[in-house]
Order: C-alpha cells, then sequence, then structure tokens
C-alpha cells in the first residue's frame, strides 16, 4: 500500500528524528493509542513535551539504535540508570512477556498451569510451582527478583501496559526504572511512552519467538501467540548480572504480595 511504504520510507530515514512513524500509522485508531493519548499525553502536556524531546535528541544522537536494535539497551547509560535507582532507593520493576510462559497446545501438561495471556503465575501469586515452572522464565527470574526486591510485572496487552505501569508513574512517580524484556519490534514502539513517564530503563530484547511486524505484534497484543519467547546466552547472562548488582542492597524477601497486576515482595 501506498502509505505503508510512505511511513516506512519516514522510518528509514529517521524523519523528524522520529522512528516509530510506520508503528504510529498503524496505531493510530486503535484503543492503546487512544487510552494512552488521553490518559498520559493530553493529561500531562508538558511532560509529553519533553519526553518527545528527549526521545528526538536520543535518536539525533544514536542514530543506530534503531530499528536495528537486536540485544539490549540502557537510557540513560548503564551506569547512570544504576546511580539513580541508588539515589531514588526503589528496586526497578522488571517486566517480563506473557509470551515468556511455556505453552503446548496438545499438551496441557507442558503449559502453564496459570494460563498464557494474562498477568497470573502460580509462582508468583501463591509460591506453588508445578513440573512446568522449573523451565520458565518468568519463575526463574521471579526467584532472582525475591533476592534483591524488584517488582515483578507480566506484561500482556499495551492498553493494560499503560494502565498497571505507566499511568501510575506518570501521576504518582511508583515506577521510576524498569528492567523490560520485549519483541525488538516493541522496543522502537515503548521508548517515547517511557521517556514521557520519566522512566529510567533497561531494555532487553528476545533473540527467539519474537514479533517481527506490526501484524505479529498486534495479535500478540490480544494474547494470539504460540511462539515461546527466549533471550539468547548473552542477554541471560546479562540479565542475571543486573540483577545481581542489586542484591544485597534490601533484606531477604520471602513472598510476592499481588497489588493489581504488580507483585511487590514481602518479608
Amino acid at each position: 500500500m501506498p502509505m505503508n511504504r510512505f511511513f516506512t520510507y519516514l522510518d528509514r530515514i529517521s524523519f523528524m528524528n522520529i522512528n516509530i512513524w510506520d508503528f504510529t500509522y498503524h496505531s493510530f485508531f486503535r484503543e492503546y493509542a487512544r487510552f494512552f493519548l488521553f490518559k498520559v499525553m493530553l493529561s500531562h502536556p508538558f511532560r509529553t513535551s519533553k519526553g518527545l524531546t528527549k526521545y528526538r535528541r536520543l535518536m539525533k544522537e544514536h542514530k543506530d539504535i534503531l530499528p536495528k536494535f537486536t540485544k539490549f539497551l540502557s537510557i540513560p547509560d548503564e551506569k547512570s540508570f544504576f546511580e539513580s535507582i541508588k539515589k531514588q532507593r526503589i528496586s526497578p520493576l522488571v517486566g517480563l512477556g506473557f509470551c515468556l510462559k511455556p505453552y503446548n497446545p496438545e499438551k496441557p501438561s507442558s503449559s502453564c498451569p496459570s494460563g498464557r495471556a494474562n498477568h497470573d503465575c502460580l509462582y508468583l501469586d501463591k509460591g506453588q510451582t508445578e513440573a512446568i515452572c522449573y523451565s520458565c522464565a518468568i519463575y526463574r527470574l521471579g526467584e532472582k527478583c525475591l533476592e534483591t526486591g524488584c517488582k515483578v510485572y507480566i506484561m500482556t496487552s499495551a492498553k493494560e501496559i499503560a494502565r498497571d505501569f505507566l499511568i501510575p508513574q506518570i501521576n504518582s512517580e511508583k515506577f521510576p526504572s524498569a528492567i523490560l524484556l520485549l519483541c525488538p519490534y516493541s522496543i522502537q514502539a515503548i521508548i517515547p511512552p517511557l521517556l514521557i513517564c520519566n522512566i529510567d530503563m533497561f531494555l532487553m530484547a528476545y533473540n527467539s519467538g519474537y514479533c517481527r511486524d506490526f501484524q505479529e505484534w498486534v495479535s500478540a497484543d490480544r494474547g494470539i501467540k504460540e511462539e515461546i519467547t527466549s533471550l539468547g546466552k548473552a542477554s541471560w547472562k546479562k540479565l542475571l548480572d543486573l540483577l545481581s548488582k542489586l542484591d544485597g542492597s534490601e533484606p531477604q524477601y520471602k513472598r510476592f504480595r499481588r497489588e493489581g497486576n504488580i507483585f511487590s515482595c514481602i518479608t
């Protein structure tokens, strides 16, 4: 289609130092875009302007970041990211895609016992496990987050991410930093909202099973995704190293308490 080619071209040349023209074009009339527009951008015009200015400056200074991003990205840089966490004295939220959950439609015992396209997790909710849980990245990272005091959030749709995470931050600064596991395609789209909401971010891209274009992404946004995502070995090691840097800063936690769709550590 001519319009598709036009907006793809704008992304290719980074027109006005913006790399999400095509995503914005396809999202314009969708519910999650309207929700973010009215609840965040129009409700906080000064922060929106400031965040978009930061985004355009970032794209101008680092033209190679997108759309070729494939591994991990820290904004601000990694050293500043951890310095901010120490000043804030709030551990980052760790956001994990529901697509990390084990899934086998032909063998229920090989699928997540809590279901898939939701915020639920047997281990995070109740501290219980089944055999399949031990092969799940969410369980493994949940255990690590108990050592560090990080909140855990299983991400589903764009609208729910805005409702559960972005709006509480822009309204009351509940989540000033986050480590998020995402599709490379999603990373392009989430940087501006995170900057608008003044969230320091460490973004990690899945190595396999991820959505490669808007149609796959919007299907996953509706909860339709059979592929299981995973991080590459280097990214997995990097993630564990990141969490290890936070280890020992707080007392040992014993379990999670669910507040809405966010799991917080308690003693």
